[in-house]
């Protein structure tokens, strides 16, 4: 019968499997090895568990070429680290000669015991060594877009960084729309990434706040051109000299509907509202642009492939002008009246505010 005082020291344990009790003070750490956090309350646990029951899953180690009769862990270095502060002075190991950087990757992986810190870093040693995108997507059982959007998180601004770094955001693809995004709006970003708490850096937030910088930077180009002097009326059009004709801008037909979808999608503006609000050569410009899908309708007679291909030519969006182009042209269809208010009108009730 086996005492109770041998089966509780961890040191008498036999051998786990087959595998061989190494000395802990002939096993060193793997340097390059991708794993570099160690969770503390998780690494006491298990101290407290090897204390009692030993190690039951031995570690892998390699041979040290820099140092005959001493090993490398392949993995197993919380094991390893737990056996330590557990006060063993041995470990089961298997030794395995055919183990690489990738392999110790793949297992983290499995486990899902890496952080996206670690991948990148390790993504980085096998770029700098010359590999692919695809090469290391095959390496570590991952597809080449997993591997660029971690290659992303290289080089990183110093806000997007530290919360990268200090494992406060560790979602790879808020990190790679933060990077994007400050691209753009250096400034912005940066003031907002201080006042976010860090559970509302998420990637629907990012993107909210990527859409409203733009929205707004739309919005100020649109409001820059309708408050510029709009040009002269048509009938006064012929009175005017090429050079007062060439030193004004025509406000562009585009820009105009956008402003004016944006209006009414915000709930700002009744149709009537943006009526009034128009100059004779603000609608004329309008209505020159949307009479040829209104004409287009009129003459069109195969529906599916008229819509069909004005959809890949981004004509047809469903929103901004896209949705005007395509209610003119509906009413050319339908044989209904070309009257602007009405196609604005139209616009505004098939909204989804």
């Amino acid at each position: 019968m086996v005492s109770k005082s041998t089966v509780a020291d961890p040191n008498n344990a036999p051998d786990v499997l087959g595998a061989s009790q190494i000395p802990l003070d002939l096993i060193v750490e793997d340097p390059t090895q991708p794993r570099k956090i160690f969770d503390p309350d998780s690494l006491a646990e298990l101290t407290e568990t090897i204390k009692t029951r030993g190690v039951k899953t031995p570690i892998s180690v390699r041979p040290n070429p820099d140092k005959s009769g001493t090993y490398i862990i392949n993995h197993g270095a919380r094991r390893y680290r737990a056996s330590k502060g557990a006060g063993l002075v041995s470990i089961p190991a298997y030794i395995d000669t055919d183990y690489s950087l990738a392999d110790q990757v793949v297992e983290n992986l499995q486990r899902d015991n890496l952080t996206s810190r670690e991948i990148v870093d390790y993504i980085g040693r096998e770029i700098a060594s010359g590999k692919t995108h695809e090469q290391i997507g095959k390496l570590i059982g991952k597809s080449p877009s997993y591997v660029s959007l971690h290659a992303a998180a290289m080089d990183l601004p110093d806000p997007i960084a530290e919360l990268f770094n200090s494992g406060t955001l560790t979602d790879i693809t808020t990190i790679f729309n933060l990077k994007k995004t400050f691209k753009r709006y250096p400034l912005e970003l940066t003031e907002w990434l201080s006042y976010s708490k860090s559970e509302d850096i998420t990637r629907s937030k990012v993107q909210q706040f990527r859409k409203f910088l733009e929205s707004r930077d739309d919005e100020k180009s649109i409001m820059t051109a309708l408050t510029r002097q709009a040009p002269p009326a048509p009938s006064d059009l012929t009175e005017t000299s090429d050079k007062n004709k060439s030193s004004k801008r025509k406000l562009d037909a585009d820009e105009l509907l956008t402003y004016i979808y944006v209006r009414l999608k915000k709930g700002t503006h009744q149709p009537q509202d943006i009526m009034k609000k128009l100059s004779i050569a603000q609608k004329t410009t309008i209505i020159d642009a949307l009479q040829k899908y209104y004409a287009a309708g009129q003459k069109c007679k195969d529906l599916f492939h008229a819509i069909l291909s004005s959809l890949k030519g981004g004509e047809f969006d469903g929103a901004g002008r896209g949705a005007f182009n395509l209610t003119a042209f509906f009413f050319g269809v339908n044989k209904k009246e070309f009257d602007l208010e009405m196609i604005i009108n139209e616009v505004y009730l098939n909204l989804d505010k």
